[in-house]
């Protein structure tokens, strides 16, 4: 197969791909073993075999001879690896591994020379050289028994031909086993990854496959073959249901910013550093930040008309923080630096007794912080724990946290949510949910988080990773609250180190949007307060959407109905194989990225 000098430096096997014209599993093993004396580990060896072809195949075009070389080995793989030619080369592997283990014991007897061990050593040599004779006899069985087992079959096969022949057949048909050689995989890998979303009635998915892509890790192989990704494409519907501002028909330009993706994944490949918005976009999120579009993005709607959805989406601010209550709150903070905490805490406590309004203006908020925070700054970054617990968690729980109606969850274990669209064993979890409580169960989530500690500011896939992963988290939990009939807003957050973003969705004409509704610093001190008192109106903000969407989704789920009117134009989301396939599992810092990730 005659390659190119750009795709050979990326292979780890050149001289290998070079020299066949077909590729096999069991080629490429019996390659490497000739090469090498070094024992071949199984997993590592296969993930490489498959990564090569996925390079190959991902370097020419479909009309090239190497693209259908490749394919057709790719194809082929799920049957190879677990043909007998396969099993038996790795089973005569761990062979020749133990042989060279006895060897190496055998010759640091003979070198040890001490004269008070020789009977020992003697004794040692005899043992050795009977389970060498006993692994040389074992081998020899298993290649009788597989020759006599092939002899049958062959046999077996001469007799149905001669069977043939006599009903004057033209053809020798042989009945195709009906095997699906995904399966034992798929089943395999449900008790590896472990991965889901929070939604208990996500739509079903007509022609992708019931999985989740945003797991760090990889499966068993590396990855996953599939052929059908050509089949990702958006169409246009019936324009009198998209999206417009004016004239303009944003729902078919979101359409075509969805297929240019698909083209870029296909050709480029999509990178979780760079391509936040298209990976998002391939599940029909709309993901709109001021100030962090993509490119591609601005190439199809320009950057005005992204900040004019923007502004048509966000909701509109009607709570301020009171004048006077922002007064008391700065008063009391100085007084806990200047004086002590304690005469602080009695200050605020008086001023809530004779001020009702200050309930409303977060004023629990400010009680907690005193209470808990140091004076000064901590000079060791807190891990991800530390950083939920003795900080993020206190200001959730006393904004979103009511124990009869709905309660802030930190899970470490799958949801049950998540298993209504998953199967059996993959569930997995946000790293915080608020759910409603109803009949004394939790029965929906409307609000969902991620957290990463001050130590991965700046691991820029992890952090643009983790943004996706919000996404479609919050896709879901709104695609079930809108098969209960309920018509929400979702929230979200992102926490890096203790900057916090919140997140806004809502389904309209089709499109998932995903809005930036505002930022603000998670207080580490008593003397970071003042700055965190600043910032206490986007906390209203985000509150006043949260109790909007309770009150709707809890109505809903005491008295059932239909679906919501917006069932109709629910989307699906990518799966986990399409994921695989279209977005790149590698990493680089130095990527471009459309956001702060790595550089605050």
């Amino acid at each position: 197969m005659k390659l190119n000098e750009n795709v050979c430096k990326k292979l780890s096997e050149p001289a290998y791909w070079s020299s066949i014209s077909k590729s096999s599993l069991i080629k490429y093993l019996i390659y490497l073993s000739q090469k090498t004396k070094d024992s071949l580990p199984k997993d590592k060896i296969q993930s490489q075999y498959i990564s090569e072809l996925t390079i190959i195949k991902r370097s020419y075009k479909e009309m090239d001879e190497q693209y259908k070389t490749v394919v057709e080995a790719l194809e082929k793989f799920a049957n190879e690896k677990t043909s007998e030619e396969v099993k038996d080369f790795w089973e005569d592997n761990k062979l020749d591994q133990k042989l060279n283990i006895l060897d190496k014991k055998q010759k640091l007897i003979e070198a040890e020379g001490v004269v008070n061990f020789l009977q020992t050593g003697n004794e040692r040599l005899n043992d050795t050289s009977k389970m060498v004779h006993k692994f040389q006899l074992n081998f020899l069985e298993r290649n009788e028994a597989k020759k006599s087992r092939n002899d049958e079959l062959e046999e077996a096969e001469d007799a149905n031909k001669d069977e043939l022949a006599t009903d004057n057949k033209p053809y020798l048909l042989r009945k195709r086993r009906d095997i699906d050689y995904n399966e034992e995989r798929m089943i395999k890998k449900q008790h590896q990854d472990g991965y889901s979303t929070p939604s208990p009635c996500s739509p079903k998915l007509h022609s992708l496959p019931i999985d989740n892509p945003f797991v760090v890790k990889e499966d068993e192989y590396g990855t996953i073959i599939i052929d059908d990704v050509d089949e990702l494409c958006f169409n246009d519907g019936d324009p009198e249901n998209d999206l417009k501002i004016g004239e303009i028909n944003i729902s078919q330009l979101f359409r075509k910013y969805q297929n240019e993706s698909v083209k870029v994944a296909k050709t480029d490949g999509l990178f979780v550093e760079s391509n936040v918005h298209e990976i998002l976009a391939l599940s029909s999120i709309f993901l709109l930040i001021p100030g962090s579009y993509s490119k591609k993005m601005i190439n199809i709607f320009g950057s005005p008309l992204l900040d004019e959805v923007y502004k048509q989406v966000k909701p509109v601010q009607q709570t301020e923080i009171d004048s006077e209550c922002e007064s008391k709150f700065r008063k009391v903070i100085k007084q806990a630096t200047k004086e002590s905490r304690r005469s602080a805490i009695k200050s605020l406590l008086a001023e809530l007794t004779n001020d009702q309004t200050l309930d409303k203006n977060l004023d629990s908020v400010i009680l907690e912080c005193l209470k808990t925070l140091p004076t000064g700054k901590i000079k060791n970054e807190p891990s991800e724990i530390t950083l939920i617990t003795n900080y993020l968690d206190r200001i959730m729980k006393e904004i979103f946290h009511d124990p009869d109606k709905h309660i802030v969850e930190w899970p470490n274990t799958g949801l049950d949510e998540s298993k209504a669209r998953k199967s059996q064993g993959r569930s997995k979890q946000p790293d915080f949910v608020v759910s409603i409580v109803h009949q004394l169960q939790t029965s929906g989530i409307i609000f969902v988080g991620e957290v990463s500690p001050p130590s991965e500011k700046n691991n820029v896939y992890k952090n643009c990773n983790d943004l996706i992963r919000v996404g479609i988290f919050m896709k879901d939990c709104l695609d079930s609250a809108i098969d209960l009939g309920a018509d929400i807003k979702l929230l979200g957050f992102q926490c890096v180190g203790f900057t916090l973003d919140f997140y806004m969705m809502d389904l309209i004409q089709g499109t998932y949007t995903m809005i930036h509704i505002g930022q603000f610093s998670v207080p580490a001190s008593v003397k970071e307060m003042l700055s965190f008192v600043d910032e206490i109106e986007v906390l209203l903000v985000v509150q006043e959407i949260f109790h909007k969407s309770f009150n709707t989704f809890y109505t809903k789920i005491c008295n059932p109905s239909s679906p919501s009117t917006k069932a109709s134009f629910k989307r699906d989301t990518l799966g986990t194989p399409k994921f695989k396939q279209l977005v790149s599992k590698t990493r680089d810092c130095h990527r471009s990225c459309p956001f702060w990730f790595g550089r605050f």
